[in-house]
């Protein structure tokens, strides 16, 4: 009987590394797609939330308090503003975090689900696109991750064509098998 100890990627066949990276590119190109698709509605969202609060407690600091309170709120929200963005970006680090997190814990219950051919066609038209930044389908830090939703959101063609392109691809795959049973993490 041999035990094996301290196996790196160097000593495994070809074909499991390359089903290694395969795997890990789909579930980095899946998280990714994600992850900027809540980061920007999350940033949309309160964009929308802070601007409606700062005209409804203006007009009403307005109506009670004249002209000049409601300027005063007013400016108050502006000053505001940027402290919503941080704690929303906060927040999509600890996301992004999370969800990296989880797919190394459920890797093992994972990886079985993804012969299907379907899962490769998402990083393969992430190949065909670049950016200048690292690619979806690799585990990205909240700069780069900040990046790619700027780009969406500053309504970049080039990107917007991939991001459809990605929604689609993630529409079309199949559900894992299980996915409501909470031994796997899911609602």
């Amino acid at each position: 009987m041999s035990e094996r100890k301290n196996i790196d990627e160097a000593n495994l066949p070809k074909t499991s590394v390359a089903a290694v990276n395969r795997e890990k590119r789909i579930m980095n190109a899946v998280a990714n797609t994600s992850i900027i698709l809540m980061g920007t509605l999350m940033g949309g969202f309160s964009e929308l939330m802070v601007n409606a609060t700062g005209a409804m407690a203006s007009g009403m600091a307005e109506a009670f308090g004249g002209e000049e309170a409601g300027e005063e709120v007013r400016e108050k929200v502006k000053q505001e503003k940027p402290g919503v963005v941080e704690r929303i970006r906060g927040m999509m680090s600890e996301m992004r975090a999370g969800i990296y997190e989880q797919i190394e814990q459920k890797r093992k219950e994972i990886e079985p689900f993804l012969s299907d051919p379907v899962f490769d066609l998402g990083p393969r038209k992430i190949d065909e696109y670049e950016f200048g930044l690292p690619k979806l389908t690799e585990e990205l830090d909240d700069g780069a991750l900040a990046q790619y939703v700027l780009l969406l959101e500053s309504e970049d063609a080039k990107f917007g064509e991939l991001f459809k392109a990605l929604s689609e691809w993630m529409n079309s795959l199949p559900a894992l098998p299980g996915k409501t049973d909470s031994k796997l993490g899911y609602p």
